[in-house]
């Protein structure tokens, strides 16, 4: 899976506006009713934009979809513009929508910061939906990532479902003679344990800084729920109040004491993962989109998984989980046969057979619909996490997702990769705040 960071606020809501008039000459949210009548003789091309590129067994498995897909459709091409790298598809996504030359198909992660989307550029899915009760029936209940009170209909299906959690060595732990952390204040000793052994207790690459986004939205749910996220969004709470401040000042703490091991600024993921591997480091905060990887790994054999801690006081939000769904969009610019093809292509791709065929292929993953599944298929970490998750109790998407301010998510990153950088948490908690003021109404 590719990973939750995928952010489409980019552009501000005034040069969506703009650009999109130009788009289309249907001036509402209302999509055409399923095109029955559109024949699927004519030969169509439908393009597709994913983050799901490389070469990892899921993007293996979706590129044999597709082919697979185009073999039994030999009237529609399938042209993939998928790109792994976040910075290379927003920007990709960006010029697609101001050249008014989008994909019929893209990836997105729903929610407040796509409501303009929805508003302007994507088709409302519900006439398919109910036209198909079958597909629709197997989701999970994650189709309301892509509804609004505001714009009547589903403009989203969900493709992959997400939450991070905390992979760890097993042996490692052992040789420590230590438990894996129960709770947040269990972390900061971990430093003196691991640090004895030259081990880093959980190596963090924050040069992609979504990382230091996703572990503040960590803390947040499990110190003080969902309701601190709804606070933040009304204005009844401020990034810069003492309760947020002590939130970051933690997460200093935790870099001071070595917790993400050296230089974390300018460490990347892939070196993250690669001290994970190589035993250097105990611990990888990390998703579900990175089973696959695990498995094949040559410590599989000794990863375990943990949710995030909670809180020792506050118990109620343990099982407060950093989650949700990915999905695939399609432009209401696809028309007749344009749209036949791609509405089947998404139904194709989303269907519980081509997630049966993501698990067998992969040998691991959590998937969005509803499907039987041999446990022995499994691979031991995916049935691992699959238990880590019967712990949850809710899911709900970084903080700044919540927000109609589109530029919010990129402050808040940037400025905490600023205060790993050496910015104090109450500098780093009034710049965020300052931005949030500044466009007050």
């Amino acid at each position: 899976m590719t990973q939750k960071t995928l952010s489409f606020v980019l552009i501000s809501t005034l040069i969506v506006s703009t650009i999109l008039a130009g788009c289309s000459s249907s001036k509402d949210n209302t999509s055409a009713t399923p095109t029955k009548k559109a024949t699927q003789e004519e030969k169509v091309t439908v393009r597709i934009m994913t983050r799901t590129a490389g070469t990892s067994p899921t993007v293996t498995a979706y590129q044999g979809l597709l082919k697979k897909f185009m073999e039994e459709n030999p009237n529609i091409t399938v042209v993939d513009e998928s790109l792994n790298d976040e910075a290379a598809y927003n920007n990709k996504f960006k010029a697609s929508l101001a050249t008014g030359n989008m994909p019929e198909i893209w990836m997105n992660y729903g929610g407040e910061s796509f409501k303009e989307y929805a508003k302007n550029v994507a088709l409302d899915l519900d006439p398919f939906l109910k036209e198909d009760p079958k597909w629709a029936g197997d989701f999970l209940p994650l189709l309301d990532s892509w509804k609004y009170k505001e714009y009547p209909g589903t403009f989203g299906v969900p493709t992959e479902f997400y939450s991070v959690a905390i992979y760890y060595n097993k042996e490692l732990f052992q040789k420590a003679g230590i438990e894996p952390p129960k709770t947040v204040e269990e972390i900061p000793a971990l430093a003196e344990k691991f640090g004895a052994m030259n081990v880093v207790p959980m190596a963090m690459g924050e040069k992609e800084n979504f990382r230091g986004g996703h572990l503040l939205t960590n803390l947040s749910l499990k110190k003080y729920g969902f309701q601190k996220t709804q606070d933040l969004m009304s204005g009844t709470a401020k990034w810069n109040d003492s309760e947020m401040v002590a939130l970051m000042q933690t997460m200093k703490d935790w870099q001071n004491l070595g917790v993400f091991g050296k230089n974390i600024v300018t460490m990347d993921g892939n070196t993250a993962t690669t001290m994970f591997f190589d035993g250097k480091s105990a611990m990888l905060f990390e998703g579900v989109w990175a089973l696959s990887q695990m498995a094949a790994s040559p410590i599989a054999d000794k990863i375990g998984v943990i949710p995030f801690p909670g809180y020792k006081d506050k118990p109620q939000f343990k099982d407060n989980w950093f989650g949700g769904a990915g999905g695939y969009s399609v432009s209401k610019e696809a028309k007749g046969a344009k749209q036949a093809a791609t509405i089947k292509l998404v139904k194709f791709l989303t269907s519980a057979d081509s997630f049966k065929y993501y698990l067998k292929e992969t040998k691991g993953g959590v998937y969005p619909v509803k499907m039987d599944v041999d446990p022995a298929s499994l691979d031991p970490i995916t049935v691992q996490y699959m238990k880590a998750l019967k712990s949850s109790s809710d899911f709900k998407g970084e903080i700044e997702e919540y927000s109609p301010l589109l530029q919010l998510q990129d402050k808040v990153r940037n400025e905490i990769q600023g205060m790993f950088a050496g910015s104090s948490p109450q500098k780093t908690a009034d710049a965020i705040q300052g931005l949030v003021d500044s466009n007050k109404k």
